[in-house]
């Protein structure tokens, strides 16, 4: 590390599991590198994801031991300091944009460290904040899809198909949709949102208006939409045997919001518990068994970090087919608003879009 990197980072890291009015903020080393593939990133800005706060109050306690201070945050924005010696395609200089790795957790700071591999240079026609928002819940979304259209490829793909995207304005599922309809192309596309925003869909989603918005405070989504009338459900909310009767014959639900695998979750959380991880498969065999008698495929997303795919959503984003949508803004310096923002993320109401931090 050169003399231009600090010893210590201001940074968002927890002293026990909590909720975010307990969030708390700390002075920590500035991470180093320690593997070749590996880089330092000074953050320009980090968004926050459902998982995250998840995590912090408590789950991630049944995934197995934890250490603490537990460093908060996977997506972010920022500046390449420092590169390991296997690093070819990233230089020191390079605005880029990363998720990072369970192993890497910490983007709420002024430093973060991340692998090459799933880091990409940052789009220059979107600001920090924007960038920030993309990485988790594009390629959540990017993956999702590839799935669906891998599952329908003897018919060409997703073109033409109907999909069903629950929470339209979530940070994941505006990103769907938007890959739905100018990616995928999309015949039909059905969301659902509360009262408040549907009427502000127009703002945000513009150039990528869902075909039916199902107003899921005052109407039961099965019956809005029809019994047997979607071909692709990305469950973003739990949704998948809930409102399986929307599922066609033959169709296919991608979910991240159901039930995983435990074999999914130990790649990730290899200290998980074995009682956790039989019981996972267990609950997932049985989400399977039930879709699958109704002729439906289900299968829950595992994301895998990608530079390719960020360099994939660059191109998007820079034809117009994908924008960022960035809803509450906070300054780090500001810890109120940040536990503020933490704790709407937790509630999971209110919310359009990414809330992000601009590291100040």
């Amino acid at each position: 590390m050169t003399s231009q990197i600090p010893r210590s980072m201001r940074a968002l890291a927890l002293s026990k599991y909590c909720k975010p009015s307990e969030y708390a903020f700390a002075t920590l080393p500035v991470p180093e590198i320690k593997e070749p593939d590996e880089i330092l990133i000074r953050v320009k800005a980090a968004s926050v994801n459902p998982v995250d706060v998840k995590m912090a109050s408590g789950l991630g306690k049944l995934l197995g031991k934890a250490d603490f201070p537990y460093k908060f945050g996977y997506d972010l924005s920022g500046v390449v300091v420092a590169i390991g010696s296997s690093v070819k395609n990233l230089k020191p200089g390079d605005e880029v944009y990363s998720r990072l790795a369970e192993k890497h957790r910490g983007s709420v700071a002024e430093y973060a460290i991340s692998s090459a591999t799933v880091t990409a240079k940052k789009p220059v026609s979107l600001n920090w904040l924007e960038a920030a928002s993309m990485p988790l819940v594009s390629q959540t979304a990017m993956q999702s899809f590839a799935i669906a259209e891998k599952h329908f490829a003897a018919q060409g793909g997703l073109k033409g198909k109907t999909i069903y995207i629950p929470a339209g304005l979530s940070g994941t599922g505006s990103i769907a949709i938007q890959l739905a309809k100018n990616v995928y192309g999309a015949g039909k596309v059905v969301t659902t949102l509360s009262t408040g925003k549907i009427s502000k869909i127009d703002q945000y989603l513009s150039h990528a208006l869902p075909d039916q918005m199902i107003d899921y405070t005052k109407e039961k989504t099965v019956v809005a939409a029809g019994k047997e009338s979607v071909d692709f459900m990305f469950d973003t909310t739990g949704a998948s045997v809930g409102e399986l009767g929307l599922m066609k014959r033959g169709g296919i639900i991608v979910s991240i919001s159901s039930v995983p695998s435990g074999t999914q979750m130990k790649r990730s959380h290899p200290e998980m518990p074995f009682w956790l991880y039989y019981t996972l498969n267990f609950l997932e065999w049985m989400v399977r068994v039930w879709t699958g008698r109704q002729g439906v495929t289900y299968g829950f997303m595992e994301r895998v970090g990608s530079s390719k795919d960020l360099d994939t959503l660059s191109q998007y984003m820079a034809e117009g087919k994908v924008k960022p949508i960035v809803g509450r803004v906070a300054k780090f310096s500001d810890e109120e608003e940040v536990r503020a923002g933490c704790q709407q993320i937790c509630d999971a109401k209110g919310g359009v879009g990414k809330f992000v931090i601009e590291i100040d």
